[in-house]
């Protein structure tokens, strides 16, 4: 019986049905040591194994199941240089006019460095990289989008705005404004996944797959991480668990909340329907509380999804949602479309929706917790966690500070709100809309 947060990850989805196929690496067999061992599969870790790996360390990377498994294979595939609902002030406020600074350049720039490893590696991942617009539905959204418009300009990200008339005629959906940001786009995130293993591979890392770290301990020399068929002993350590965070570090699943989501896709679109709607291949996210966001994947379908306040008969209702969703906001479409793909998956949040860096010990860290923004910033940031393992950056030199864990109050609780305020969300937008 699967937990709430668990996937039938054997189960083909969209993204991996279209992607190449993988053989998996073999588990981890016996005890073997490192430079850096990366646990954790996802994005963050594969990045984190790429900056160790350039830095000149031997790096093994454990997955405990196979890359592509959870959310680095299974989200939307929006790739985007941007805050999660923050402009770059706010983040500069948080921390510091230094690490502020330091991280909305790296986030500016975030889109391409992904988009980039995809050229130096040659990996087909389906990415389009036509922009990523982010539209305002209400007075209070379009405000706020002028305002994360306006900063990033300031701060020289290549982004654009665009009027009533543009922004609709765009997407295809009536708002009230909008802007792009150019360097962003969309992917298939499962070939993405398996595109850097296998380049990384190439690279010199070892991959295990299958091989979950079940106990982490302290030895003479650094850590030995033992799976259930062998170990990996290493100085430096990454844990690049993320939402699947477990136990096999005290307390660390309670710094972040698990959070469900599911991805839906219609039936391919012709192509007189395709000139209406999403115009130029864009990728969109909007602004509502219960946001919605959409692209076409290499065949065209439109792909997009939402969340379950209650997850019983999830698939069908969560069809039925997305079918009605996109028939109401894009007439194009003459009513609710036929959506036959269905797939979900859990990533992690936190309240205040700014990224993690933990030094937990000695040769031990943690990064990760996107909160929505996890694709481009993951393969940035991930590589910078690398090099931080590797000794080629300083806990100072980091784009964001460094601290001790940070526990998420009344955790219990807070997973539970988190995954059951969706009909809250809803009744805010109407009544935002109403407003406007």
């Amino acid at each position: 019986m699967l937990s709430m947060f668990e996937v039938d990850w054997r189960t083909p989805h969209l993204w991996r049905k279209t992607s190449a196929t993988r053989t998996a690496a073999s588990a981890l067999a016996g005890d073997i040591s490192t430079d850096v061992v990366v646990v954790g599969g996802g994005f963050t870790g594969l990045a984190a194994a790429l900056g160790a790996r350039d830095s000149g360390a031997r790096v093994v990377v454990l997955e405990g199941r196979e890359i592509g498994s959870a959310a680095s294979g299974r989200n939307n595939g929006l790739v985007i240089s941007h805050h999660s609902k923050a402009a770059p002030s706010e983040f500069e406020a948080a921390f510091g006019k230094v690490h502020g600074e330091r991280f909305n350049r790296l986030v500016a720039d975030a889109a391409g460095v992904a988009f980039g490893l995809m050229q130096r590696f040659g990996i087909d991942a389906h990415q389009v990289q036509e922009g990523w617009l982010q539209p305002a539905h209400s007075e209070t959204t379009l405000a706020r989008a002028k305002q994360f418009y306006t900063e990033w300009k300031a701060f020289g990200a290549i982004v654009s705005w665009l009027d009533r008339d543009e922004v609709s005629e765009r997407i295809g959906s009536p708002y009230l404004g909008g802007w792009v940001v150019h360097n962003s786009g969309h992917i298939n995130p499962f070939a993405m996944a398996i595109g850097l293993a296998g380049a990384l591979e190439r690279e010199g890392v070892r991959i295990f797959e299958n091989s979950r770290g079940e106990q982490l301990e302290r030895v003479a020399s650094g850590w030995r991480i033992r799976t259930a068929s062998g170990s990996v002993t290493a100085p430096e350590v990454v844990l690049a668990t993320n939402a699947l965070t477990g136990d096999i570090w005290p307390g660390l699943k309670r710094t972040l909340i698990p959070f469900k989501v599911f991805q839906a896709a219609t039936d391919p679109l012709p192509e007189d329907v395709r000139a209406r709607i999403l115009v130029g291949n864009p990728a969109v996210s909007d602004m509502r509380a219960d946001m919605r966001y959409f692209h076409y994947d290499r065949d065209h379908r439109l792909v997009s999804g939402g969340t379950h306040t209650v997850w019983f008969d999830e698939a069908d209702r969560g069809r039925a949602k997305v079918a009605s969703r996109l028939g109401q906001a894009f007439l194009a479409l003459g009513g609710p479309p036929p959506v036959k793909e269905y797939w979900h998956g859990t990533f992690a949040v936190v309240p205040d929706r700014k990224p993690r860096l933990y030094r937990l010990a000695p040769g031990l860290v943690f990064g990760g917790v996107y909160s929505g923004r996890g694709v481009a910033l993951a393969l940035n940031l991930g590589q910078e966690i690398g090099r931080w393992a590797a000794g080629r950056r300083r806990d100072q030199d980091m784009p964001l500070p460094v601290t001790t864990m940070k526990p998420v109050p009344f955790h219990p609780i807070a997973v539970q709100v988190a995954n059951r305020m969706h009909g809250w969300n809803r009744y805010q937008d109407r009544r935002e809309e109403r407003r406007s």
